[in-house]
């Protein structure tokens, strides 16, 4: 019960004080100066990680935590440390200038204790900690996924019954990503070429959604469109192909099913690994916005479907959809906007 009452207070304090730009040593200070240790066993009630960072470099710092582990080119990378003491408490500071696809990870040590007196009775040393994550690592990986398998694999460890919690925090350096992405067509049809013109001068990938939009692209582009077979299931209609479109997937059923996940994904991002591991068509549209986008441009067109008449679904329904799915992205940082036509 102390220990769970001293993290909520620690993360506040520090969160509290960085707010209010104060000195990150004063901060550190602070917290370690308050914080008790247990007598009995010399352990803290309460660790923390800072990591502040400047453009490419971050500076950590760790107290009593597992170290954090700086993954470059898919291995693990040793970075110097220094130490000093607050009190009785050792600190650990470290300052790292990043690299382009460098993956930080930051983990609490429920991940280090997961599996004592279950399937990993010395729990799981940071070592295997380091093995598990460079076997996981490919240069596409999101920082999400890496960060739910790595959770995942400790609830596993502890047979799903976990004495302590667990947390990972993963960050990657990476470049900017836009996804730019079409719902329907114009309102006006005399208004498709100029819209699509705009659409395809923007960089990034380029996504539709929806039967109606996919043929307006295909008689521009003078592509056809070739459905993907066996890409559909039950409750997920199949997608299509054409050639100069990143992905093409059916409209509002699809993104329905993309905005009920997004709201779950804010709240527990394990959902990617979930995500990663279909083809269909709400698998591929939620990896694109929530782990590959950095920013993402929605071209809402206005023209009515007479085809989503049997579905009772009509254009305030679709905007009400839509408006749901923008909120979740701008909760998961993404910078979002959104262009009616």
């Amino acid at each position: 019960v102390k220990a769970n009452i001293l993290s909520t207070l620690t993360a506040n304090m520090l969160s509290t004080m960085m707010l209010n730009r104060l000195p990150i040593d004063e901060c550190i200070e602070t917290v370690a100066s308050t914080l008790p240790m247990c007598r009995e066993r010399k352990l803290a009630y309460s660790t923390f990680t800072l990591a502040c960072f400047t453009d490419s470099t971050v500076r950590l710092v760790q107290y009593d935590n597992p170290d954090a582990v700086l993954l470059r080119n898919g291995k693990n990378y040793a970075y110097d440390t220094g130490i000093h003491f607050i009190g009785e408490k050792k600190i650990c500071e470290s300052t790292i200038s990043l690299m382009e696809n460098d993956m930080l990870v930051l983990m609490t040590d429920g991940i280090t204790n997961a599996g004592i007196g279950k399937l990993s009775p010395g729990g799981w040393k940071r070592e295997e900690v380091i093995e598990f994550l460079e076997r996981w690592y490919t240069p596409d990986i999101s920082p999400q996924n890496l960060a739910a398998r790595l959770v995942e694999a400790g609830n596993v460890l502890c047979m799903d019954s976990n004495d302590d919690d667990m947390t990972a925090l993963v960050f990657k350096v990476r470049p900017r990503r836009a996804i730019n992405v079409m719902i329907g067509p114009p309102a006006d049809p005399k208004d498709d070429a100029r819209v699509l013109k705009l659409f395809f001068a923007k960089e990034g990938s380029h996504i539709c959604c929806g039967g109606s939009t996919a043929h307006m692209i295909s008689r521009y582009l003078n592509k056809p469109i070739i459905p993907v077979e066996d890409s559909g299931t039950d409750k997920v209609p199949a997608i299509a192909t054409i050639e100069g479109m990143d992905l093409v997937t059916e409209g509002i059923i699809t993104l329905q099913q993309v905005a009920d996940l997004a709201e779950q994904y804010v709240s527990d991002n394990r959902l990617s690994i979930t995500i990663n591991s279909g083809n269909d068509g709400v698998s591929l549209l939620c990896a694109y916005l929530f782990e590959q986008a950095t920013d993402i441009n929605f071209f809402f067109g206005k023209a009515e479907n007479t085809a989503n008449d049997d579905l009772d679904i009509g254009m305030d329904a679709k905007a009400i959809v839509i408006n749901r799915l923008i909120s979740s992205l701008r909760e998961m940082g993404k910078n979002v906007k959104i262009s009616r036509c």
